[in-house]
């Protein structure tokens, strides 16, 4: 007896347009978008009914559609490719599409360790500012990136940091979420602003990095601090240092980002070294 139409497609292990849109979790409307566009043509198209039939060779050309569509390749692009129909061709396309999703990747995770640091910094500057106290810290010792500043107050600090982010161009990865001011200060505690920096992370090499200094490693004595009560905690510091009879001559102004919205306010936390150092002047 002989086989129907239908038969003999199955028979030629051909797929109908659902059963390739489940196998291969495509929609259908894609697959006849990709026939129209001449892209993929199916196997085998029944006369009377329109219906559509691929074949299982045809599976691997999915695959590299759906690749191609996921790295942004246009419909024009894979018009070209599928009309050349050159295999080595398609594999010099397939690698630079490649080098893009690296690069995309890699931009990616960029992201993502901004997000993360953002994160930290915010996490680690409401911890701080919950300590309204005087504590004695120790850190490690901190390579940072410095631009002269020369004025703070009223915002003036902000083009220094500008100038900051010019010196670090290029190098921005290499970055902590870390800055600040770093001061000179005389007996009678007035204070001279000297740089602003931004702290090199932990794990990067210095060699081939320009305007550089080291912050000395040990203990600091610290204190936080908001707009509202940056007078009376500066007083409190001055008060401390006097009666432990500790000498200071420079401290570091670090800032905390706590709140992106509030412009109107700011907290830092303020650090004095306290170990032996040659000069202790910035």
């Amino acid at each position: 007896m002989r086989k129907n139409k239908k038969e003999e497609i199955r028979v030629k292990t051909l797929f109908s347009i659902g059963e390739v849109a489940k196998i291969k979790d495509i929609t259908i409307k894609a697959l006849r978008y990709y026939h129209k566009m001449g892209i993929l043509i199916p196997k085998h198209i029944e006369e009377s009914t329109g219906y559509r039939y691929y074949s299982i060779d045809q599976f691997i050309h999915i695959d590299i559609i759906k690749s191609c569509r996921e790295l942004n390749t246009s419909i024009v692009e894979l018009q070209e490719i599928f009309k050349e129909c050159d295999t080595d061709k398609l594999l010099q396309f397939l690698q630079l599409k490649r080098a893009e999703a690296e690069a995309h990747i890699k931009k990616m995770k960029e992201v993502i360790e901004t997000i993360d640091g953002l994160n930290e910094k915010v996490g680690s500057s409401q911890e701080i500012l919950k300590n309204d106290e005087i504590c004695i810290q120790f850190f490690e010792q901190r390579y940072v990136i410095v631009a002269p500043c020369k004025e703070v107050g009223r915002l003036q600090e902000l083009l220094y940091y500008s100038d900051l982010e010019k010196t670090i161009q290029g190098y921005e990865e290499k970055m902590s979420m870390e800055m600040g001011i770093l001061y000179n200060v005389n007996e009678k505690w007035d204070a001279e602003p000297k740089y602003v920096f931004n702290t090199v992370r932990d794990d990067v090499h210095m060699e081939e990095m320009q305007n550089i200094k080291v912050l000395p490693g040990g203990k600091y004595i610290t204190l936080a601090y908001s707009k509202e009560n940056e007078e009376e905690r500066r007083n409190t510091i001055i008060k401390y240092t006097k009666e432990n009879n500790i000498e200071v001559e420079s401290f570091i102004e670090v800032e905390l980002v706590n709140d992106f919205f509030n412009t109107e306010s700011y907290s830092c936390q303020i650090q004095i070294f306290i170990g032996d150092s040659e000069n202790k002047k910035f």
